[in-house]
């Protein structure tokens, strides 16, 4: 694994990222300045559970998201990303919208360590539908909110209309 030590807990655990395969990577290899911020929030962070979400407003514009809520007048599809499982939900008329919010997921490692698996810009969001972390809330949240269209690489075999889930 390619770990980079993001940062070290207020009660002194060590949070690293795998950079090469992990939502968290990805991230930061398109929005670097993303590092610094997520560095800050963990340095402030108490860590006792196993899996950690986080969302933090950090009383700024500090970038785009693509996560917004859809309505009757969107136009919806269903697409599965490049180099990802999963179908998800998106969003062609829509543009991404200024956040001043931060999310980040962290889980616990054997060794008492943690691992940011995800950070993205914008609002705390369950799991999508179908993934290995899906709660009850994934498949209510993600049918009033879509990914915007233009925000991802998608597999143009796999669009449809027809809501998997």
């Amino acid at each position: 694994m390619y770990s980079f030590v993001v940062g070290v807990s207020a009660n002194d655990h060590q949070v690293y990222t795998n950079i090469i395969n992990s939502a968290a990577g990805y991230s930061f290899s398109r929005q670097p300045h993303l590092v610094s911020l997520v560095k800050g929030i963990v340095e402030s962070l108490e860590l006792t559970d196993v899996v950690i979400r986080v969302t933090h407003d950090m009383g700024r514009t500090i970038g785009n998201t693509n996560i917004v809520t859809t309505g009757d007048k969107d136009i919806i599809f269903y697409a599965q990303r490049l180099k990802r499982s999963g179908v998800l939900r998106f969003v062609k008329n829509r543009s991404m919208e200024p956040s001043s919010e931060l999310s980040i997921v962290l889980r616990k490692d054997g060794d008492g360590d943690y691992e940011l698996t995800d950070a993205w810009v914008g609002p705390a969001c369950p799991a999508f539908p179908g993934a290995a972390d899906e709660s009850e809330d994934s498949k209510t949240y993600w049918q009033t909110h879509a990914l915007t269209a233009d925000s991802e690489s998608i597999s143009l075999q796999s669009v449809t209309s027809v809501c998997p889930y």
